[in-house]
């Protein structure tokens, strides 16, 4: 297990909603991917998850190690979309050049991960070489895609 920063668990872990027990990065995955099992429109709120992903910006390493795992147990197609276009678009926004050797080697090896590659936009990166190297990474999912309704590829 990865724990979370311990600045994090006391910011977050004392937030109105907060589940019992969320320590690992693990755990987080799993109760943002419950709390995301479908799109249930614009909420008035956000959910405690999704404050606790925003916040692992600042922390690269478990945010990959979120992305990763909720890619793996993610349960449909509307899930993997939302992280690509949140966490997975946002560590290569900012993290990408530190990240990208490894990004590769996930999608060398899942063909989930390619499938979420297809959902991160890379004209907003930054890094020509990172978006080059995405589209390439991404190549054998493009026609079997998020973009076009694909089902979601086996873990």
């Amino acid at each position: 297990m990865t724990p979370l920063p311990p600045d994090l668990i006391t910011r977050l872990c004392t937030e109105a909603g907060a589940p019992e027990g969320v320590h690992s990065v693990e755990a987080l995955a799993d109760v943002w991917l419950s709390e995301h099992r479908a799109d249930e429109g614009d909420p008035e709120e956000m959910a405690w998850s999704d404050l606790c992903v925003f916040e692992l910006d600042a922390h690269p390493e478990e945010l990959f190690t979120f992305v990763l795992r909720a890619l793996r147990k993610a349960e449909n197609p509307w899930q993997v979309g939302l992280l690509a276009a949140g966490p997975l678009e946002d560590l290569l926004t900012t993290q990408g050049p530190a990240f990208i050797d490894r990004i590769e080697d996930q999608a060398r090896r899942s063909a989930r991960v390619r499938y979420a590659l297809t959902g991160v936009w890379t004209q907003d990166l930054p890094d020509p070489e990172v978006k080059t190297r995405i589209e390439a990474a991404r190549l054998a999912a493009v026609d079997s895609g998020l973009d076009i309704g694909a089902p979601l590829p086996p873990a």
